[in-house]
Parts: structure tokens; C-alpha cells; sequence
């Protein structure tokens, strides 16, 4: 077997993280702060359920926020801002509860 030493090895010049990059690398810190408040619905009360999905509605008719950005988003009228969590729009969407409290006009 060969030994190698440590002076033989590839040199790799380091140079500073770019203004774009630095934000970049925010952003995706950000999303992945983010992404760990995203809850499941298995752990959100039958209660809390009818009046999330109930205020997203409110919302939506209201002009203030799409139902995607209401679940999913960090935005004013977030469901982020105002319960501290996320859930994943197309989840919510599919469930019984969610069918049977959409307005007919949606």
C-alpha cells in the first residue's frame, strides 16, 4: 500500500463567500427553518382544523391571501403568523373536513 503525504495533496484555494452567495445561503437556512414548522394534521385538533380551514376561506374571499400562501406561507395572514406553523397546502386540501367546509362559490 502507498502512503501518501499530506504535502502531495490537490491544493483548494478558499476565497470568500460572494454578497449573492451569502443571500443565497440565507434563504435556504430560512427554508429550512421554515420547513421545520410545518406540522401534520394528525397533531391539530378536530376543533382547530374547522377554524383554520374556516379563516383560510375568510381570507381568500376577503382578497388578503390565496389559500396556498394562507397554509404554506410566512406572509401577513399566514397561517405561519398566525398560529406558528405550517401545513402543507395540498394535505389539508384533500381531506373531508376541507371539502365539506368549501364555500360552493370556491
Amino acid at each position: 500500500m502507498e502512503s501518501k503525504n499530506v504535502s502531495d495533496a490537490p491544493k483548494i484555494d478558499f476565497k470568500p463567500l460572494s454578497q449573492s452567495q451569502q443571500y443565497n445561503l440565507s434563504l435556504n437556512q430560512e427554508k429550512g427553518l421554515h420547513a421545520a414548522n410545518f406540522t401534520t394534521l394528525s397533531k391539530i385538533s378536530e376543533e382547530e382544523k374547522i377554524e383554520i380551514i374556516k379563516l383560510g376561506f375568510q381570507l381568500q374571499n376577503e382578497g388578503k391571501i390565496s389559500l396556498k400562501k394562507y397554509y404554506e406561507g410566512t406572509e401577513t395572514d399566514s397561517l405561519f403568523q398566525l398560529k406558528g406553523y405550517s401545513i402543507k397546502y395540498e394535505s389539508i386540501r384533500r381531506t373531508k373536513l376541507y371539502q365539506q367546509l368549501k364555500p360552493s362559490n370556491n
